[in-house]
């Protein structure tokens, strides 16, 4: 009898070592995840910041470019046009 209870100790401590063991992983694994996630996460926020950067750059760029000044200007130097005088409009009207 003191035999059968020896075996079934040694089997229960095998047992709860095994299962120490498959937790211990479980952790380990865990953690890896959590690290492969956080390096993830890491590179979408300095994605974004780039992109905030860059949608900064756009906005200041159209206020910029919408300003009256800078059209007729660069309407008159790259593409050479000119305000029309009062003779050469012509007003069509609708009857």
């Amino acid at each position: 009898m003191y035999q059968h209870d020896n075996k079934s100790l040694q089997f229960i401590a095998f047992g709860l070592a095994f299962l120490c063991f498959c937790a211990a992983v479980g952790v380990i694994y865990t953690k890896h995840l959590n690290r492969q996630k956080h390096i993830e996460l890491s590179q979408i926020q300095k994605s974004l910041d780039a992109l905030d950067i860059e949608w900064s750059r756009l906005q200041i760029e159209e206020s910029t470019f919408s300003e009256h000044g800078l059209i007729e200007a660069v309407a008159s130097q790259r593409l050479e046009m000119v305000f029309p005088n009062g003779k050469s409009v012509v007003v069509i009207s609708d009857q």
